[in-house]
């Protein structure tokens, strides 16, 4: 009988047949491959460049490649900003006034006007936006939250530049066009107060107008419009009877030295106003160029001088300006009056005046702006610093400036006995840098105010002052 053998003694026997048949076919493939060439000898010019791997891009292909994604982003960048251009644009400004008053009456001047009392607070304290739209289109919105209104309306208005014939137009709440004084910007006036006389001058009021420079060389401007004449804290005006006013300006520079980048011109100019007044009333009064932010009738410094309310129909206003730059020296006066159509009396006349001289002891000079007319920042020749260094303690100085002015103020006509104001004030002015300023003043007032006659005050004023 046949015997069997298990079944894993038959793997090693099949694996070594697999083998052998492998072997047999890779003998019979090599003899018939055909002989390989003689080798040559080496050359290294002989030798190729690898071919690089048909996935692998070239270089130029790179190129293209990052020139194409190039081309993708300045096109995103180029409709990105024409988009932003069909958007209005948006800048933020703002001003601080920090003040610190002390006031010194004799018994006279308490008895004429009360007790005046020291301050310190916050003059200004502003917040603005200006912007554009369309090349054509500009408007700025401001409010100030030192003011009685907390806040009040600043400038808040719409215009439309470069108009033929009209120039500009603007339409909203603003200062209407009168006295250099009153329509340079705060920021850029020498005094911690503007004068006695800038009673007189129209305030900011809701209005319509048209301006314009004269001339290539903008040595001129002209403005003409139409307000309310009275606009309240907020911008409106509510009248059953007046409350319009008409009122213009025009300035001229006679002498502009260019060669010295404006360090020589002088302004002259002139403005009028025609007011009915609000429910035809109207007062006229003034501080004694200081004052609280928000001034009320129980604390603070009170006014010196008042017409009290006065009924009339009417009122005329006109001023007259001058200002000269000499390098460091600068002058400024105005002269404004007042005529009013009195209900129930004889026609009245008002009028105010000042005068003031500065020199800049570190050689800067006040510059001017062409298209309002005004007097523009100041720009120190060196900024204030103080820092250690290797060599010991740097500083920049900053802009140094010496100021006197004399200002006046008479309200007393006929049957209103508003009084008589002169001022003498002395002050020192830094100028850190074009937008950081400290101010230090002394004034001495002097006031003749029926019943009590004459009487005095003194008093002595600190400012930090900055503006963005």
């Amino acid at each position: 009988m046949a015997q069997h053998r298990p079944r894993l003694s038959r793997w090693p026997f099949a694996l070594l047949t697999l083998t052998a048949a492998l072997a047999a076919a890779l003998v019979v493939g090599l003899a018939a491959a055909p002989a390989a060439p003689a080798q040559e000898p080496f050359a290294p010019s002989s030798i190729e460049p690898p071919i690089a791997p048909a996935f692998a891009p070239t270089i130029d292909a790179r190129l293209q490649s990052v020139e194409s994604q190039l081309q993708t982003m300045i096109a995103a960048e180029e409709q990105r900003t024409a988009e932003a251009a069909q958007l209005p644009t948006l800048e933020t400004h703002g001003l601080l006034h920090i003040d610190s008053i002390f006031i010194g009456q004799n018994s006279a001047n308490r008895a004429s006007v009360g007790d005046a009392d020291n301050v310190f607070d916050f003059r200004r304290a502003r917040i603005t936006f200006t912007g554009e739209a369309f090349d054509v289109v500009e408007y700025a919105a401001g409010f100030d939250f030192a003011l009685p209104g907390r806040p009040s309306f600043l400038d808040n208005w719409i215009a439309v530049k470069d108009l033929p014939v009209l120039g500009n137009i603007r339409a909203g709440h603003f200062f209407e066009p009168f006295s250099l004084e009153r329509y340079t910007l705060i920021r850029y006036t020498t005094f911690m107060e503007r004068s006695l006389a800038d009673v007189f001058a129209p305030a900011r009021n809701l209005g319509l107008m048209a301006h314009d420079t004269i001339g290539e060389d903008e040595l001129g401007t002209w403005a003409i419009g139409a307000f309310a004449s009275s606009s309240n804290d907020f911008g409106d005006e509510f009248a059953d009877a007046g409350g319009t006013a008409a009122t213009t300006r025009a300035t001229w520079l006679p002498y502009h030295d260019l060669d010295t980048g404006g360090r020589s011109f002088v302004h002259l100019g002139a403005a009028y106003t025609y007011r009915l007044p609000i429910n035809r009333e109207l007062r006229v009064q003034s501080f004694p160029e200081a004052r609280a932010g928000a001034p009320n009738l129980t604390s603070g410094i009170p006014l010196f001088v008042d017409t009290g309310l006065i009924d009339a129909t009417s009122d005329q206003r006109f001023g007259l300006e001058f200002a000269l730059v000499n390098g460091p020296l600068y002058l400024q006066s105005e002269y404004m009056c007042m005529w009013v159509d009195q209900i129930g009396g004889q026609p009245l006349f008002f009028q105010g005046a000042y005068a003031y001289v500065t020199y800049f002891l570190t050689g800067e000079n006040r510059t001017y702006d062409k298209e309002r007319g005004t007097i523009d920042r100041v720009y120190p020749y060196e900024n204030f610093f103080r820092v250690r260094t290797n060599d010991g303690t740097a500083t920049g100085l900053g802009a140094w400036e010496l100021a006197a002015r004399w200002s006046y103020i008479d309200l007393t006509s006929h049957n209103i006995q508003g009084g008589q104001l002169n001022n003498f004030t002395f002050a020192l002015n830094w100028h850190l840098n074009p937008y950081t300023r400290v101010k230090w003043e002394y004034i001495y007032a002097m006031l003749d105010r029926p019943p009590t006659g004459d009487s005095f005050a003194q008093i002595a004023g600190l400012r930090f002052d900055m503006d963005f």
